[in-house]
C-alpha cells in the first residue's frame, strides 16, 4: 500500500503523470495514469525496493535489460495502465520516478461541410 503523506498525496492531482504502486502476493505492480487530454510517452521508470538489508535501483526502459513495459511506453489522454510488473516477495517497501514526454502539439484542420 501506498503510504504519501497528505501533502504529496494531493499534490499529485497536478501532476500530468501518477504513479502507483501495489502489492500483490509476491509481485510489485506499477501503474501509470495520465491525468490529461495529451498522449503521454513514458522513456524510463526508475524503481527503488528496499529489502531488510539492502536496496536495489531498477531502469526500465524499451530497449534496455528489464525490456518488459506491459502495454508499451505510450499512455493514451484518460488512462490507467499496469506498466510494470516484478517479483519480490521479500520487498518492505518501494517508489517509482518516471521520466516522460508530453506530446502537446496538435494540428487541426477547418470544419468542411459535406453536400
Amino acid at each position: 500500500m501506498e503510504s504519501c503523506t497528505f501533502c504529496e498525496e494531493n499534490f499529485k492531482g497536478y501532476s500530468p503523470l501518477i504513479l502507483r504502486i501495489y502489492k500483490s502476493g509476491n509481485d510489485i505492480l506499477v501503474y501509470a495514469q495520465n491525468n490529461t487530454k495529451n498522449i503521454i510517452l513514458i522513456k524510463r521508470l526508475i524503481l527503488c525496493i528496499n529489502y531488510e538489508y539492502h536496496s536495489t535501483l531498477i531502469y526500465v526502459r524499451e530497449g534496455g535489460f528489464f525490456d518488459f513495459y506491459i502495454g508499451g511506453e505510450r499512455l493514451e489522454q484518460g488512462t490507467t495502465q499496469l506498466k510494470f510488473r516484478i517479483s519480490a516477495p521479500s520487498a518492505l517497501s518501494a517508489r517509482v520516478e518516471a521520466e516522460y514526454v508530453e506530446v502537446t502539439s496538435r494540428s487541426t484542420s477547418c470544419l468542411c461541410k459535406f453536400q
